[in-house]
């Protein structure tokens, strides 16, 4: 297997990769508390799976990656 197959296969498995809420919680620097409450107002986008919730890991960094830049203008 070349360098550059391998390189797909693991960006392939990086967009199916879930999170689960304590990931979540790290990833966005909050609390519990503070998830849920993003979650409830629609700050957050929903989970893809319902029993347990799990979301996507590549949702998530797109989330994040807006959320960041959205601060970064607000702070100016």
């Amino acid at each position: 297997m070349n360098i550059e197959s391998e390189q797909n296969t693991t960006a392939k498995e990086k967009e199916k990769e879930f999170l689960k809420i304590n990931d979540m919680v790290e990833k966005l620097g909050v609390t519990r508390t503070q998830f849920w409450r993003m979650r409830k107002a629609g700050e957050v986008p929903p989970p893809v799976i319902r029993n347990p919730q799990m979301w996507l890991a590549s949702q998530i960094k797109e989330f994040y990656e807006r959320r960041v830049k959205k601060e970064d203008v607000e702070t100016l």
